[in-house]
């Protein structure tokens, strides 16, 4: 019996929801870590355009980046 098995008869053994539930949390935490370096093409577009941006200059200073979120917060 290889270890996929055990863990499915393990888990198939276990009436606790609460259990299982954090099981799921740490089956479903595993998946997103594993598959955070997926981006969609429109986030790969939005960082090239953030790229090309900087590197044509078009930048704000920190401090001009936090008047412009405390501007939009207002909205």
């Amino acid at each position: 019996m290889n270890i996929k098995e055990k863990i499915k008869n393990r888990i198939n053994a276990i009436s606790d929801p609460r259990l299982l539930d954090e099981i799921l949390k740490a089956v479903e935490l595993e998946y997103e870590i594993e598959h955070v370096n997926e981006l969609s093409e429109l986030e790969k577009k939005a960082i090239d355009n953030g790229i090309s941006d900087a590197e044509a200059g078009n930048l704000y200073s920190n401090a001009e980046a936090s008047q412009l979120v405390k501007k939009w917060l207002k909205k």
